[in-house]
């Protein structure tokens, strides 16, 4: 859980530092430690409800008949879907959110054969994406945050109103630590062959 937790801060904190290296992100006011209230409950609701959904069943289920990696492929496609009717969401949002969260949340769970793992990263990654930096999530605002922020510039390093999970470096991150998490899985021979190739 802390391990998860402290994985989804940093990747976001990467995702943000991108950003302000171009001069892209600015911190306008800080506000009561009280405005991190809705985002915290945000956040951890959201990230309980779609583990259970996608990684918990939808993702398990297809594992179990498909194998680890056609799972994988499945679940980070309706994931992206997911997010295409999200305020200020496109094709190319939807398709870094099912990169970012599909294949890594979904290889987090193959490792650690555990939902705690990637409901941490979820929560951690959309805790602090807007109560610390006070960004738009999935293209949702949301107004009380700890940090009130102005994020400007090319849409492919800002993510536009989508929020910084429609940037490239957001992508980026993830997917390394995708191939990571699956590597060490595949060494621990944590993933699972689709029933063909059992018989």
């Amino acid at each position: 859980m802390t391990i998860g937790i402290a994985l989804g801060v940093l990747l976001q904190s990467l995702t943000i530092f991108v950003i302000y290296l171009k001069g892209g992100y600015s911190i306008v006011s800080i506000n009561p430690i009280l405005f991190l209230v809705p985002p915290f409950t945000m956040a951890f609701t959201s990230a309980i409800f779609e583990e259970i959904l996608m990684r918990g069943i939808i993702f398990r289920i297809t594992e179990e008949k498909l194998g680890s990696y056609f799972a994988l492929l499945i679940s980070a496609i309706l994931f992206g879907a997911m997010h295409l009717g999200n305020p200020n969401s496109s094709l190319t949002a939807a398709i870094g959110l099912a990169i970012q969260a599909g294949l890594l949340l979904a290889s987090a769970y193959i490792y650690s054969r555990n939902l705690w793992f990637p409901i941490a990263i979820h929560f951690a990654w959309n805790f602090t994406q807007s109560a610390i930096f006070g960004a738009n999530v999935s293209g949702n605002t949301i107004s009380k945050t700890l940090i009130t922020s102005k994020i400007e510039g090319a849409e492919w390093f800002t993510g536009g109103q989508f929020g910084p999970e429609g940037s490239i470096q957001a992508t980026a991150f993830c997917f390394i630590v995708t191939i990571i998490l699956l590597i060490l899985s595949h060494k621990e021979g944590k993933i699972i062959s689709p029933y063909w190739k059992k018989s």
